[in-house]
């Protein structure tokens, strides 16, 4: 049996009203307003960029643990004029001529600017709790939980490549902020949709890492890696993207691409 293609989206947020914060201490509401206040400056800051996005997928069709490996996308991901364009160029090292929404599997978007902005934007009226602190990559965050109604949600699951009708919804969402301490950038997400029952996809988590990364000679905190798990039914996949080669968008810039290197 085949495995049902979906595809999980981030769009962008068109309404909405002020932020929330629940049983937070006046520390933590400082912290949590100098996080949102950055990341909102994220999307506006960042400067027009190509990188090259590597997505290596597997599957678990009957869910019974035995994973295999479907194949490895290499994607030249375009940021201009704060929007992102996915072209895909290779599957397993090998030219295609097919698109990135129509590759089949799962497959993801929106790792920049927009899930920052989504979660902090005050119109999302997101409620925020506080979970204390951790240490990410030797750096001390505040962890910041999450959650934004339907009502007020920009997160978008799509099953099939119908980008309209009964396969596509926006969802509620849930997760977690890790902000860190000195520069309250937001150093990892993570989103869980709520799905509800009858649809054709059941779950569909993800993390995304920033790290700073130079682009023109500056650096930016941009995306390093990330992960989505997509469950439908018994089937489960999962994607684990790599972010590199971040450069400056050039309009007449020849791009080539070697396979990616295999983790070991």
């Amino acid at each position: 049996m085949a495995a049902p293609t979906h595809l999980a989206l981030l769009a962008l947020l068109v309404a909405g009203a002020p932020a929330m914060a629940q049983e937070l201490e006046p520390e933590q509401a400082s912290l949590l307003e100098q996080a949102r206040e950055v990341a909102i400056r994220y999307s506006d800051s960042l400067p027009d960029f190509i990188c090259t996005e590597v997505v290596r997928r597997t599957q678990d069709p009957i869910g019974n643990g035995r994973w295999r490996s479907v194949d490895t996308l290499t994607v030249k991901l375009s940021y201009s004029g704060h929007k992102e364009d996915y072209k895909l160029m290779q599957i397993d090292g090998k030219p295609t001529v097919l698109e990135f929404q129509y590759v089949g599997g799962a497959v993801s978007a929106g790792e920049f600017g927009t899930r920052l902005y989504s979660v902090f934007d005050p119109r999302s009226r997101a409620e925020f709790h506080w979970k204390g602190w951790s240490t990410l990559r030797k750096r001390r965050v505040a962890r910041f939980s999450f959650h934004v109604a339907r009502e007020n949600s920009i997160y978008r699951i799509q099953y099939g490549t119908a980008s309209t009708g009964p396969m596509v919804i926006v969802v509620a969402y849930r997760g977690e902020a890790y902000v860190d301490e000195k520069t309250h950038m937001t150093l990892r997400l993570t989103e869980e949709a709520e799905i509800p029952l009858g649809f054709p996809i059941n779950t569909n988590d993800s993390t995304v890492d920033y790290e700073f990364a130079s682009v023109g000679g500056k650096q930016y905190l941009l995306p390093s890696q990330a992960y989505v798990k997509t469950r439908s039914g018994r089937f489960v996949a999962e994607n684990n993207l790599e972010f590199r080669e971040y450069r400056k968008f050039e309009a007449e810039a020849n791009i080539t691409f070697d396979p990616p290197a295999e983790k070991k």
